[in-house]
């Protein structure tokens, strides 16, 4: 709370002038007006999480601002499509201070980004998630896979109170990096490019929202990066890719991932969203779980019980 004053005094003009912008600059919360537009908040990106827990990686996707505050349950629709990408290939350093304070790292070639891994949730008719699969290694056997109403992790005052529908993915490390080649730990290899995407089919485009590195595409003169592949963001719009780069042999810590309890909004530290962050929480208003799905329980009614979503424990179908 101290770091966040400070800077709202120093910077108190800029964040005068942007407090009209309210929500609209509140977050990935308030990006791809494309989706606002048809209605379909259902679709809007609001945050993506990549962490360890053990020798097991979870990532969290978060989608919907607006679910209604008096909700008990959540249906997915079922022409909505989202994916979770991972390149495990890419070269990045982490030799200059500033790209690793502003992005994670220095993506040694943007432009050759690829989906190495992906995980393609698809749900039917009664909202219940399918899961499909590519690029994970042979020897994975074994996913956790969340969708359902919970509480919305985003550390920011306008979300107090607030709920979202979260889908989580936990799968062993290995799955997804060789932890057993030739350099093991302190691999190149180890480090992840992550970025999520949701798409409904009648709208315009491959897809309508993107989530990365979070607190970057929600801003007007970013909003081009939510329908474009993270390789094209440098050659075509002349910015770093929109990717959480999570650097695996290291503790997930924003910049290095995102965990749950990181405050990227106190991180970030930038002015139009600080001036509308009252009372700027320093921490989640729920306490996170110690195990699957991570994410708290939702805010209820009074006396109202929730209903648990979908988790399941399932081998990985491979398209």
């Amino acid at each position: 709370m101290t770091n966040r004053i400070g800077r709202l005094l120093s910077l108190c003009a800029f964040a005068i002038g942007g407090v009209g912008m309210g929500a609209a600059l509140a977050a990935d919360h308030g990006d791809a007006p494309l989706l606002a537009d048809a209605g379909r908040n259902d679709a809007r990106l609001t945050d993506l999480f990549a962490f360890t827990r053990g020798e097991n990686l979870v990532l969290a996707v978060c989608l919907d601002p607006a679910v209604p505050v008096d909700a008990t349950e959540y249906t997915f629709s079922s022409d909505l499509k989202v994916s979770i990408n991972i390149d495990n290939h890419s070269e990045v350093r982490f030799d200059n201070a500033d790209d690793v304070a502003t992005y994670g790292g220095t993506i040694v070639n943007p432009n050759r980004i690829r989906k190495d891994v992906s995980f393609k949730i698809r749900f039917d008719r009664l909202g219940r998630p399918h899961l499909r699969t590519s690029g994970l290694r042979r020897q994975c056997r074994d996913i956790r896979l969340f969708a359902g109403l919970r509480d919305d992790p985003f550390i920011r005052g306008p979300r107090l109170g607030r709920n979202v529908a979260a889908i989580v993915i936990e799968l062993p490390l290995e799955c997804v990096v060789d932890r057993h080649g030739s350099h093991g730990h302190n691999d190149p290899d180890n480090t992840l490019l992550i970025w999520a995407t949701s798409d409904v089919p009648e709208l315009d485009g491959p897809f309508q929202d993107m989530a990365g590195r979070a607190l970057r595409s929600m801003f007007p003169e970013n909003d081009a990066m939510n329908q474009l592949e993270p390789r094209r963001h440098s050659r075509e719009l002349g910015v770093a890719p929109d990717v959480v780069i999570f650097n695996t042999d290291q503790p997930a810590a924003f910049p290095n991932g995102r965990e749950l309890a990181d405050d990227v909004v106190d991180l970030v530290g930038d002015p139009r969203i600080l001036g509308n962050d009252a009372p700027f929480p320093t921490e989640n208003d729920r306490p996170f779980l110690s195990d699957f799905p991570y994410l708290p329980t939702p805010h209820l009614p009074a006396g109202l019980s929730a209903d648990p979503g979908f988790d399941r424990r399932m081998q990985p179908v491979r398209e």
